[in-house]
């Protein structure tokens, strides 16, 4: 766009050389005692329809200071135009003929009217007419080309110059008249179209209009009626914008050109601006960069390569300097912010992709590792006009570290135990080694056949709290807790539980392995025997010298296998236990378990009471059975009746507390499947 910009430029100093030219009188190149010059309706130009007449003012001046007699104007035309001198009428501008006398150093003025209808033109058509003047004096002489158009309207303004600081409006005038006339020479109504369109002007100028046949999106109007002898005025209010257009101190007024025309006649109406000088700066390319080394050591480098533009209208040259004091007082080192001076930029409408206009510098920052999250250094550089030192731009070059995470999850055992309906308490500690703080979540996940699954829901897993805030390089504490369900057997166990602390990054989540077994608890019940019938055996009889047999239980009222250690309470020498120990399951009630009576044959008549004790495995767990009684009573012979107590038939021929002459007691132990 600025090459379209700057050929824009070139277009319109053309258009300016060409304006010269309409404003500039056209003299012969050798130089004459008599110089001639001459204006139209326009420059050089002027317009008539095919029954008008084309207007000239000529104005011949003595050059040399000499008197000039028999001074003669005349008119000429191309050969083969259809035009011929006669069609020209010559005068002093006041109906008189035109002087033939001019004196030393004098001007003498003349007009020049030419009748288009004698060389039979049609609209369109153009003629050059040579206007020559000489005198006894200067025969040469000299002379001036005009051109005649023929139409039926011609577009002019009037406004001169006007001066524009940027974004300044000015109001120009375009004037478009009607000069048609009919074979009599009165003026005719024209209703043809006439178009007036932005030619030249692009980016640089706004221009807009109260005027409701101006199109502002299209740049264009079009007036479709003009009375007899009449013209129309279109006000137009244009705005120098965008710091496009170039200085008048650098390449002359610019021209504002629209084209007029209706598609028969097309002409070119000229406004002129002066730019006033405008000065401007614009830097690219500086800003924040985000450094992640704030959880090792290493320092890192950052890198800009900002852009100085010259936005201004003319040649500018920019100084610039540094201010590093922030980034040195952190101790951050900085690379290539010395002051320096860019030389002379083009200025805006002149850049291109080449880079013309604009400086290019390289500064860089070194960063420290190991920084808290969010630490921000920097410094800047500031760029000031040197043709205007009120134009100045700061830039600012920082670099932030951003935070790092880095967390480590330890607990303080793998393995606790718990008796059932009790609690398993793991204290978990994380550490942020992070440069910032960070909220730190946990969960749970179980290790199942080999497969990630969830942790033992009959085990209740429960975490203290679902997640802590842990600030840079501290700790946060949390617990996790595993309770054993109340039927747990002794050696139950909640599988491994997979604890994890996940970081606020997701990506970063240690874990510890832990696992609760459920303690084994110790409950026992020493009780009387109760036959089949339901009745209760807490004593029995023997006579002097015989012995006797009594059964109790033992119920394991714990949650795994217990070694029961037997023991008799308050009885005589000859009462033994059948057994001193047995291996009673869980749940599990022992019946076979006996008393061994061996009464003396003498002096143990009478009643005899004990106690049987059961104590568990853990030495203090135990349970004692009510009295027991043995009944020692006197011995009878033969022939008064038996020695022993009769077998009890209610027994089903099993001593309850039948007679035993010689029983050794065999201690039963019991292989008892674990219950889940």
């Amino acid at each position: 766009m600025e090459q379209n910009v700057r050929n824009l430029a070139v277009f319109v100093a053309a258009l300016a050389m060409i304006a010269s030219v309409l404003i500039v009188p056209s003299v012969s190149a050798d130089s004459h005692d008599l110089q001639i010059t001459g204006s139209g309706d326009e420059g050089l130009r002027s317009y008539a329809s095919e029954h008008g007449h084309a207007e000239f003012d000529i104005s011949v001046t003595d050059m040399t200071g000499d008197n000039h007699t028999n001074v003669a104007i005349s008119v000429s035309f191309a050969d083969g135009s259809g035009w011929i001198g006669d069609q020209a009428t010559i005068s002093d501008c006041s109906g008189g003929d035109a002087l033939t006398s001019l004196a030393e150093g004098g001007t003498l003025s003349a007009c020049i009217s030419v009748n288009v209808a004698v060389a039979g033109a049609e609209i369109g058509d153009t003629a050059d007419m040579l206007v020559s003047v000489t005198s006894t004096e200067d025969s040469t002489g000299s002379s001036i080309a005009l051109t005649i158009v023929v139409t039926n309207w011609f577009a002019s303004s009037a406004d001169g110059v006007k001066a524009y600081a940027e974004d300044d409006t000015n109001t120009y005038t375009i004037n478009v008249t009607n000069i048609q006339l009919d074979e009599s020479g009165a003026g005719q109504e024209l209703d043809t179209p006439i178009h007036i369109t932005l030619s030249n002007a692009g980016p640089g100028w706004s221009i807009g209009s109260a005027d409701a046949i101006w199109d502002e999106m299209l740049l264009t109007a079009e007036i479709n009626y003009l009375p007899a002898n009449g013209s129309y005025d279109l006000v137009l209010d244009i705005q120098l914008i965008g710091e496009i257009i170039p200085a008048s101190s650098y390449v002359g007024n610019s021209f504002i050109v629209f084209q007029v025309h209706d598609a028969a006649v097309y002409t070119l109406v000229s406004l002129e601006a002066s730019v006033a000088d405008n000065f401007n700066v614009n830097v690219l390319g500086s800003g924040n960069e985000d450094i992640d080394n704030g959880c090792d050591t290493t320092t890192a480098s950052v890198g800009w390569a900002p852009v100085i533009k010259n936005f201004g209208n003319t040649m500018d040259s920019f100084e610039v300097t540094f201010d590093t004091s922030d980034a040195d007082a952190a101790g951050w080192s900085i690379d290539g912010a010395n002051g320096f001076n860019t030389g002379d930029l083009h200025p805006k409408y002149e850049h291109d992709d080449t880079g013309k206009g604009t400086y290019t510098a390289n500064v860089g920052l070194h960063i420290p590792g190991g920084l808290a999250a969010g630490t921000t250094h920097g410094f800047t550089m500031t760029v000031t006009s040197v043709k205007d030192s009120s134009i100045t731009q700061t830039q600012w070059f920082n670099a932030t570290v951003v935070q790092c995470f880095d967390i480590a999850l330890a607990g303080d055992a793998e393995l606790k135990n718990a008796n059932p309906g009790s609690t398993a308490d793991f204290s978990l500690t994380v550490t942020n080694s992070g440069n910032g703080p960070d909220t730190i979540s946990f969960s749970c996940m179980a290790i199942i056949d080999d497969e990630v699954g969830e942790c033992n829901a009959l085990w209740s897993p429960t975490f203290s709290v679902p997640s802590v805030t842990v600030a840079s390089g501290a700790s946060g504490q949390a617990v996790f807790s595993l309770t054993v369900p109340n039927d747990a057997a002794s050696t139950d166990d909640s599988g491994v539980a997979m604890l994890h602390a996940t970081s606020e990054d997701v990506t970063l989540s240690p874990s510890v392995s832990v696992k609760a077994v459920a303690n084994q608890i110790y409950g026992l019940t020493a009780g009387y025997y109760s036959n089949e019938t339901d009745v209760v055996k807490d004593s029995a009889s023997v006579q002097e010298g015989m012995s006797v047999q009594m059964k109790f239980t033992v119920t394991n009222d714990g949650n795994g296998n217990d070694e029961v250690t037997l023991s008799l309470v308050g009885a005589p020498a000859w009462i033994t236990l059948g057994q001193s120990t047995a291996l009673v399951g869980p749940g599990q009630t022992m019946t076979t378990l006996t008393v061994d009576i061996a009464a003396p044959a003498s002096d143990a008549r009478g009643d005899h009471t004990f106690q049987v004790t059961a104590t568990s495995a853990d030495g203090t767990t135990s349970s004692t059975t009510g009295d027991l009684t043995v009944t020692v009573t006197e011995k009878v012979d033969s022939t008064g009746g038996p020695t022993t107590e009769e077998l009890d038939e209610e027994e089903g021929g099993l001593p309850g507390f039948g007679a035993l002459s010689a029983i050794v007691a065999i201690g039963a132990v019991l292989l008892i499947r674990r219950r889940l």
